[in-house]
């Protein structure tokens, strides 16, 4: 006899099983035994270390760690726990027992399940309205108020959710602007917007807090600082206007970013520096539910580095909270067609747009929200053709 077989996306597990005449009151706890997770736990002892092994491996999954823990020749070792929700979750329950301050590593992997079960929320299109003379892309286009105004119905009108607004530059090398140029161009254009499409979000891009809280008094919803949470003031305006807050990761400032590249592991350091920045927002009374992250596209970051951060975005959704990600017309999408036009990658923006909606990406700040509308129709198609 000659048998056929074949591999299942572990998107479509459950329907397949269905599909083969699974038992339909069984299959939510059945489907956990074919979801394969795997879970990076950092700086852990060798005594954790061994102990965590030892419970994978006796739970049917595995463990990798350094190989100094064996001997204890090193301090500490990061550990790759890897296996199926329901062997991980028997693990977790096993270190409850353990050592070591283990119990409290066991709540952290029921976490990171939970987190990875969650359905996915649907993705929001920020349009990107510029207010600045000198933006990258668009600089000097709708600086007039009435243009500015017209741009942003269009981008309603086109499909955007949020329309992010933002009188200061952040390209390399761009000067600032003062605080009273911030407002006056931000201000009259938040309230014309509040008051005519009271439904749509929005989004104030700033470093300034005197930007920010004029903003919030006009009607914004979202403060998206893109000053990586410098000014903790942010995070408490933002907790007593009971606002969001986008938290993003950059290094230095428009003068300095693009000499500030240099990681040893990209995705763990803005990971970690990310999860600093959250408890810090946190800390200073902000609701969890009000924080938004930000990967920090084209901010410090290397062609090949933005690259990396856009193929492994999903990996940070396990900090918790949703993820924002501003790629559209960045340097190195101009870089991977070869132009000096921004807007030349306005259709590889929109392809990169469908790639983030496939890694359930929640907002996806773009220059021009008709094209990647279209992408996230074709997405949402795709992503609910789930037979």
């Amino acid at each position: 006899m000659q048998f056929i077989s074949k591999t299942v996306s572990k998107k479509f597990i459950k329907n397949e099983m269905s599909l083969i005449g699974f038992d339909d009151s069984y299959i939510d706890c059945a489907v956990q035994k074919h979801l394969f997770l795997s879970i990076k736990i950092f700086n852990t002892t060798p005594q954790q270390a061994t102990i965590i092994k030892q419970a994978a491996l006796s739970s049917g999954c595995d463990c990798a760690v350094n190989k100094g823990v064996i001997d204890c020749s090193i301090g500490y070792s990061d550990c790759i726990l890897s296996g199926t929700v329901a062997q991980l979750t028997t693990v977790a329950k096993k270190l409850l027992k353990q050592p070591f301050s283990l119990a409290n590593l066991s709540d952290t992997i029921l976490e990171q399940i939970n987190l990875a079960l969650l359905p996915p929320n649907a993705t929001k299109l920020m349009g990107i309205l510029n207010l600045t003379p000198n933006s990258f892309s668009d600089g000097g286009e709708f600086v007039e108020i009435n243009k500015a105004i017209n741009h942003a119905i269009d981008m309603i009108e086109q499909g955007a959710d949020i329309i992010d607004i933002g009188a200061q530059s952040t390209k390399p090398k761009a000067d600032l602007v003062s605080v009273v140029y911030e407002i006056e161009k931000v201000v009259p254009v938040v309230t014309a917007l509040k008051t005519a499409y009271p439904q749509i979000q929005i989004s104030v891009d700033t470093m300034t807090l005197g930007c920010a809280k004029a903003a919030i008094d006009s009607g914004a919803d979202i403060i998206n600082d893109v000053s990586s949470l410098k000014n903790p003031e942010f995070a408490k305006l933002c907790a007593c206007a009971n606002k969001k807050l986008v938290v993003m990761h950059s290094r230095g400032d428009s003068k300095t970013m693009d000499e500030l590249t240099d990681y040893n592991n990209i995705i763990d350091e803005i990971y970690l520096d990310l999860l600093e920045k959250t408890k810090l927002a946190q800390a200073q009374g902000l609701k969890k539910e009000n924080i938004i992250i930000d990967l920090g596209f084209g901010f410090a970051k290397t062609i090949e580095q933005n690259y990396t951060l856009l193929n492994r975005i999903n990996e940070f959704k396990s900090l918790g909270y949703p993820i924002l990600a501003g790629l559209s017309r960045k340097r190195f999408l101009q870089d991977t067609i070869n132009t000096k036009e921004p807007k030349d990658t306005d259709i590889i923006t929109a392809i990169a747009t469908s790639r983030l909606i496939e890694q359930e990406v929640e907002y996806i700040r773009v220059h021009n929200v008709e094209l990647s509308n279209q992408a996230r129709l074709f997405s949402e198609r795709l992503n609910n053709n789930l037979f």
